[in-house]
């Protein structure tokens, strides 16, 4: 163990005199280091299919940024801070589980016999992803110019968001949607998120299940 880390230590020192992109240096170091024998990677599909996904995004932010020598650090610094850097087209055969966030797997456009929602209490459900810089409807070219956003704007904001966000998961969904859901949060608070909440309300309006009941002599099924 101790030869195979300073033969990864040194091959890192003798690639920091060179200065290739980001996802150059991440394919030459699965294919020289990490896929070899003795390392974590070899003949390990699942690590070198994630490894290929990484390679091929990193690929596709240098494409869009162009040659710009720090793009290797910008795209380490996205994320990092949790912004998604390129889609990977994903397709699933068999009896597979797909494991993804929900705006993902919309973006894939690939319907599916049953869904799970995984934290359904959680408020993440409809907000958007703030951004220092950027607001996705101020600094479009439909907003009135000197208007403010106000609290009324952002909660219709979060409405629309969760109604969308819902109908294009269902609309992707052949037979059946379940809800996941715990009593508290990782912090130890109730979990009462809009999507919980609006489901709960929806569930309230429908009517009661059919009674199983056996039918009497009369032809009426009996009233539970």
């Amino acid at each position: 163990m101790g030869q195979r880390y300073d033969h990864l230590r040194q091959w890192l020192e003798n690639h920091t005199a060179r200065t290739s992109p980001l996802d150059h240096f991440l394919r030459r170091l699965f294919g020289e280091v990490i896929s070899q024998p003795g390392f974590g990677f070899h003949r390990n599909l699942d690590a070198g299919r994630v490894a290929a996904e990484l390679i091929a995004s990193a690929t596709k932010f240098r494409q869009v940024v162009g040659k710009d020598k720090d793009a290797g650090k910008a795209y380490i610094e996205m994320v990092q801070s949790g912004v998604i850097a390129a889609q990977q087209y994903v397709k699933e055969e068999g009896n597979a589980v797909l494991l993804s966030p929900a705006y993902t797997f919309l973006l894939n456009n690939q319907p599916v016999d049953v869904q799970f929602w995984i934290n359904a209490g959680s408020p993440g459900w409809w907000e958007r992803l703030y951004q220092p810089l950027t607001h996705p409807y101020v600094l479009t070219r439909r907003w009135e110019a000197g208007r403010k956003w106000t609290d009324e704007d952002e909660q219709a904001a979060r409405q629309l968001t969760l109604h969308r966000l819902t109908q294009g998961l269902i609309r992707r969904c052949r037979k059946r949607i379940y809800l996941a859901f715990s009593t508290l949060s990782e912090q130890g608070f109730e979990e009462r998120g809009p999507l919980l909440m609006m489901t709960q309300q929806i569930l309230r309006h429908l009517p009661p299940p059919p009674s199983h009941s056996p039918v009497p002599d009369g032809g009426e099924r009996e009233r539970g």
